[in-house]
């Protein structure tokens, strides 16, 4: 297929989140690229809000290409608080060619913000030494995104996408190099991956010097459902009534008509597999989320502390608890990030009694609070 570039100018690169992402503990994102050569047709860029009127059959043969990238981001990243930047998007032969990735690396580190790359390609190697200032200076933490071991899973949902023994050598590279280097375990496909696939996927990447896991489902939505429910059909054509009616969708629409039920089915299936990635992982001896990055000395406990009430609303989700008690520590974790003032200075004038003074936290999050410092070695 013939590959054309679109080169624009944007007038803004840098999105931003009302809150710290709880999965990667991102705040800002930023990609030079709209579409990708690899074309796997299970890419939520493919859905309507993120191609913006473009056509989905152009995602990997017309590629929009953000010539300004750098420059804008060197003008927007002075203007905002300094935290987590997703970035990643070393796609062949884009990157070879406008090598915008490498600039926007030099922007980061002149800004000494921390880095977070998501990624499928082997080529950000090639800016190994960029990665390693941007850690030595603040921090990076790298997850390869890994599928499926089962050849057929690739042959149909991703056969241009860079191979799987590739990524883990690029894993081993960066992990000995002192990376941070994960294990994104996305997506996960319902009634194709199974538990031994997982185990296979986790104990590779742990092999090869990797430091977590994050797994998450496989998502669906309107032109990007389509696209993957096409794929499926080359492979597994009896699952395709099955994601249709596990996802809510029309047979006939593009759109996602989802009812509580389908809903309900989605979600305990989601448990499920959650639950058996963190068994698998507590037998190996790698952690199911990615550790939240702390690059400077103000406000650590802040950091740490949210960290933990998010991870208590996974495992609350887990355990299928009330979604009233997973939105308690959500909310309260939202808090803590945002609170202008040091947790552990506000827990040693005050006790618990100034711990619940924080909004969205109330006596027995803040009895957590206090323990929980006191534990961690913030309070002696």
């Amino acid at each position: 297929m013939k590959l054309t570039f679109q080169e624009t100018e944007v007038r803004r690169i840098v999105n931003v989140r009302r809150h710290a992402d709880a999965w990667f503990w991102d705040r800002y994102s930023a990609l030079p690229y709209v579409g990708c050569r690899s074309g796997c047709a299970f890419c939520y860029l493919r859905s309507g809000r993120y191609l913006r009127g473009r056509s989905p059959d152009e995602f990997d043969t017309v590629i929009g290409v953000k010539i300004n990238a750098a420059e804008r981001l060197r003008r927007e990243l002075p203007r905002l608080k300094p935290d987590v930047i997703l970035c990643g998007d070393w796609q062949q032969p884009a990157e070879s060619r406008y090598q915008l990735f490498r600039k926007m690396l030099e922007v980061v580190l002149e800004a000494a913000f921390p880095l977070l790359v998501v990624e499928r390609s082997p080529l950000l190697v090639r800016d190994l030494d960029l990665l390693l200032e941007i850690h030595r200076r603040t921090h990076v933490s790298v997850l390869f995104s890994l599928s499926s071991p089962d050849p057929k899973v690739k042959r149909v949902f991703e056969p241009r996408s860079p191979g799987i023994r590739m990524r883990l050598r690029a894993l081993t590279t960066l992990a000995k190099a002192g990376i941070p280097v994960g294990l994104a375990l996305m997506p996960v496909f319902p009634h194709i991956t199974n538990r031994a696939s997982l185990r296979e996927l986790i104990t590779a990447a742990y092999e090869h010097g990797a430091c977590c896991v994050v797994a998450g489902m496989l998502t669906m939505e309107d032109l990007q459902a389509e696209w993957t429910l096409r794929a499926l059909e080359r492979g597994w054509p009896e699952l395709v009534p099955v994601w249709r009616r596990l996802y809510g969708l029309s047979s006939a629409a593009n759109t996602a008509k989802t009812s509580a039920g389908k809903e309900s089915d989605l979600s305990a299936l989601s448990v499920e597999v959650a639950r058996t990635v963190r068994e698998i992982c507590q037998q190996i001896g790698i952690p199911d989320r990615l550790p939240r990055p702390v690059w400077q000395e103000e406000r650590t406990s802040n950091r740490r502390l949210a960290e933990h009430f998010h991870n208590r609303a996974y495992t609350l989700e887990l355990e299928q608890a009330s979604p009233y008690r997973v939105w308690a520590y959500r909310k309260a974790a939202w808090s803590v990030d945002d609170y202008p003032e040091d947790v552990e200075r506000l827990a040693r004038s005050g006790g618990e009694k100034a711990l619940r003074s924080l909004p969205q936290v109330g006596p027995g999050l803040a009895r957590e609070a206090l323990q929980w410092l006191k534990a961690s070695g913030h309070l002696s």
